[in-house]
């Protein structure tokens, strides 16, 4: 005859296994279903910025913004998108508070220039990001290709000025962002 304290020893030391393999399971089994999700989601980005000039810069930069890593190729357009018109918009302020602080007469004019074009360029974001919206991706190429002259154009302009290094941060970004949506247009016209 089983005592009654063996029994009761008997059903804990199978709650005790059983809690065991969970606990060692699970583990194991979520990191095989992540590394699957990961090799999947982290596609996407790959054939993004295979196709761009600097593939292992446009990887850190979309691997560092929060929400790439789950988006889908719709998903990665509105987050770049929205940091492209935030990075044009922020570059823009900051330029028009250097201009009247700025005695140097071409360098003033650098930042004049400078402004002028990056408020065609947030137009030409928020433009592009429009034409997403409605699924024109041509237009939003057109857009964002005219945002990226744009910066260039406030570079070429401040060549050899003594410009704030942010200035230049930000038209370095801007061109990096607009090509990663140029790349990214180009993917959803293909998939049409």
């Amino acid at each position: 005859m089983v005592s009654f304290k063996s029994y009761y020893f008997f059903q804990a030391s199978i709650v005790i296994v059983l809690l065991f393999m969970i606990m060692h399971m699970t583990p194991s089994f979520a990191r095989l279903h992540m590394n699957k999700v990961s090799n999947k989601e982290n596609q996407v980005i790959n054939d993004i910025c295979s196709k761009t000039t600097n593939p292992s810069n446009c990887l850190r930069l979309l691997k560092s913004i929060s929400g790439t890593s789950t988006a889908d190729l719709k998903g990665i357009a509105k987050i770049v998108l929205d940091l492209a018109r935030s990075n044009a918009t922020k570059t823009l302020d900051l330029i028009n508070t250097l201009i009247p602080k700025t005695h140097d007469f071409r360098l003033k004019e650098g930042y004049r220039t400078c402004s002028e074009v990056y408020d065609n360029a947030t137009d030409e974001i928020n433009n592009a990001k429009s034409d997403f919206i409605q699924g024109d991706y041509s237009g939003m190429n057109e857009q964002a290709s005219g945002a990226m002259t744009e910066a260039v154009t406030c570079d070429n302009e401040t060549q050899g000025l003594p410009i704030d290094p942010s200035v230049r941060k930000g038209n370095q970004d801007l061109q990096n962002l607009c090509e990663i949506i140029l790349v990214i247009a180009n993917l959803l016209k293909g998939s049409n």
